[in-house]
């Protein structure tokens, strides 16, 4: 009976050790659909105000934004003013079937490309928060596909969250939808200028990048991992991290890493011939094709939390 009530106990803390009892609220706002923690903003989903949808700002740890306020916001100056499309927390991809929904209001993608909000699925409030959401990816005013965005929220103790960022693109056009093998494309987060590893002018920061494969700042460029964690001061003074977990299922697992010193880090799976080449291997084409009538789904998560890789168990989060 005494082992038994051990291993209780080992289950209850386990439990408790992902989650922490607090209420997160979500509400639609007109374009924007915002998220608290008690009470506290934790992040915004913007559709209303741009070409493409965005998480913007992420409330750390601290209750500074772990991700940058360019172009929102130009009021920081330790931050870049480069990549205007680099807004905070965001999927997309460079080139689906010409078109850039990267960068969509680039010289090279024009303002053809835009996704649209189509439908508010579902807002569950509670212990936990759940948002999903149907957005259209047009093309000079066509449909190129559908995407479903299911975003949950599940705050940990100290102002810790993580947050399953899951996306169903669905080939409901006219046509097959062909992710043209780039290195921008996926699910990206550009952090916030203190938390960067390196200026871009400067080339100084106090920020690192590493990766479930040991890989560390600039040596994580275009590598596969499980996951990578970007981490370093934020904007209060204190080391936060934003880490991003790739699932076991999703197609071409581990992803490779769209990583830059400057503050970003994309989680690629559609650029693999791309980076295999950069990387020394015989270029190939990671293109990858959804039929007419078929869904590719996509699972992640993202951690948000304080300190550096180890002091945060990243690596035991993953796990879990």
């Amino acid at each position: 009976m005494q082992w038994k009530n051990v291993l209780l106990m080992l289950l209850v803390t386990s439990v408790w050790s992902i989650s922490v009892q607090a209420e997160v609220a979500i509400t639609e706002n007109e374009g924007r659909i915002t998220v608290t923690v008690d009470g506290q903003l934790f992040t915004e989903w913007w559709h209303g105000d741009w070409l493409a949808p965005y998480l913007y700002p992420v409330v750390g740890p601290s209750g500074q934004s772990v991700t940058r306020h360019y172009p929102m916001k130009d009021e920081a100056p330790d931050e870049d003013r480069d990549h205007p499309h680099h807004r905070s927390i965001r999927f997309s991809h460079r080139n689906v079937n010409g078109f850039s929904f990267w960068a969509p209001d680039s010289k090279a993608g024009g303002s053809r490309a835009r996704i649209v909000l189509d439908e508010v699925e579902k807002i569950q409030s509670g212990e936990t928060g759940e948002l999903v959401l149907r957005n259209r990816w047009m093309g000079d005013d066509k449909l190129v596909l559908t995407e479903t965005v299911r975003l949950s929220f599940i705050p940990l103790e100290k102002r810790q969250m993580l947050m399953d960022f899951d996306v169903s693109l669905e080939a409901n056009g006219d046509s097959d939808v062909e992710f043209v093998d780039e290195k921008d494309g996926g699910l990206m987060v550009r952090v916030a200028g203190t938390m960067k590893v390196a200026d871009r002018k400067t080339k100084v920061g106090e920020g690192t990048i590493l990766t479930s494969r040991g890989d560390k700042n600039q040596e994580a460029w275009g590598k596969r991992a499980e996951w990578a964690d970007y981490y370093g001061p934020d904007p209060s003074g204190k080391v936060a991290g934003v880490a991003i977990f790739d699932h076991p299922s999703n197609l071409r697992y581990p992803t490779h890493w769209h990583a830059r010193t400057y503050g970003l880090i994309t989680a690629n799976r559609f650029g693999a011939g791309f980076f295999e080449a950069k990387n020394g291997a015989t270029k190939g084409d990671g293109s990858y094709t959804i039929r007419r009538g078929d869904t590719l789904k996509l699972r992640h998560r993202l951690y948000i939390h304080l300190g550096d890789s180890e002091s945060a168990d990243v690596a035991g989060q993953y796990q879990k």
